[in-house]
């Protein structure tokens, strides 16, 4: 099967691509409260719709959107952006697991009026998107990037790249472990970009060192098939009805790309009929290259506009 590469430009999105980073990430324009947690939202000022909800992926926060948040297509459309619980400046909650995290989201897409839009995951967020699927049944479309849906898929690769596959070695794995020492969450923070990519952001590392250790537990506790609140996501993707599209940075040092291409034929809506790559990206796409994400993105939602 033929793979679908990207190599968009900034133009057609009129990205803006300077002093988009502060020293400590978005500041939040609203608390949620729910779960036992303080809820940070962050929301751009567009009104074009439909909504469009960013998910953060682990050992992370909506920060990570904060370049993408100030380009003339986030604040020309409605977005939302949401630190979960136990990551960026929102509290912690009082215990984990993937029903957590997807009443989280369910709940914020719903009080913040985009539970019929597009869903936006990255890494560990894309997993959530498709966790929260079956409870966003107005939802128009999953666009998840640095993801690998997980599930029952006898006979296909792996879905992630081993320590000696990759070039993060050891770090491919630390987002199962609790207990990580502030030298490997830096080190797994790195990871989240191309190798010896040098503008990397203080906040991505702050939000990695704030983030609870419950979490990555929580996620362990998943990965190893012991959460019984975990949906088959490969099962929910092959349902949907609505559009799906898969992005995968050509650098990406967790998820394997094998395991996408073997995934790609049996998902009905998923785009172009395979996985979209993007040259020279690592897992960060959303930071890395702004411009070819938003581009992306706005392919996905059908906005022609240019800027």
């Amino acid at each position: 099967m033929t793979k679908w590469f990207v190599t968009v430009g900034a133009l057609a999105v009129g990205v803006v691509t300077s002093s988009f980073a502060s020293a400590s990430g978005m500041t939040p324009t609203r608390y949620i409260d729910h779960g036992g947690a303080r809820l940070a939202v962050y929301e751009t000022r567009g009104h074009e719709g439909p909504g469009i909800l960013l998910l953060h992926g682990n050992t992370s926060s909506a920060s990570s959107y904060e370049a993408f948040m100030e380009t003339p297509f986030a604040r020309r459309h409605r977005v939302v952006a949401v630190d979960l619980a136990g990551y960026g400046k929102s509290t912690n909650a009082p215990a984990y697991n993937v029903a957590t995290f997807v009443d989280d989201i369910t709940y914020v897409a719903q009080a913040t009026g985009v539970a019929d839009g597009y869903i936006v995951g990255w890494s560990l967020g894309g997993d959530l998107a498709l966790q929260a699927a079956p409870l966003l049944p107005h939802a128009r479309g999953y666009f998840l990037f640095g993801t690998a849906p997980l599930g029952y898929t006898p006979g296909l690769p792996a879905a992630f790249l081993t320590p000696d596959q990759s070039y993060a070695g050891a770090a491919v794995n630390y987002g199962f472990i609790a207990a990580l020492t502030p030298d490997q969450i830096d080190d797994y923070v790195t990871a989240f970009f191309r190798p010896h990519y040098r503008r990397i952001p203080r906040f991505f590392f702050d939000d990695g060192q704030r983030t609870d250790p419950a979490t990555r537990a929580a996620v362990g506790v998943a990965g190893a098939g012991f959460d019984p609140t975990f949906r088959d996501e490969v099962a929910i993707a092959r349902g949907l009805t609505v559009p799906l599209e898969l992005v995968l940075g050509t650098e990406d040092a967790f998820v394997n790309p094998d395991y996408l291409d073997a995934l790609a034929p049996s998902l009905p809506t998923l785009e172009h009929g395979d996985i979209t790559y993007v040259h020279g990206a690592g897992h960060a796409i959303h930071w890395e290259d702004t411009a070819r994400f938003t581009a992306l993105l706005a392919r996905f939602v059908g906005d022609g506009h240019c800027d």
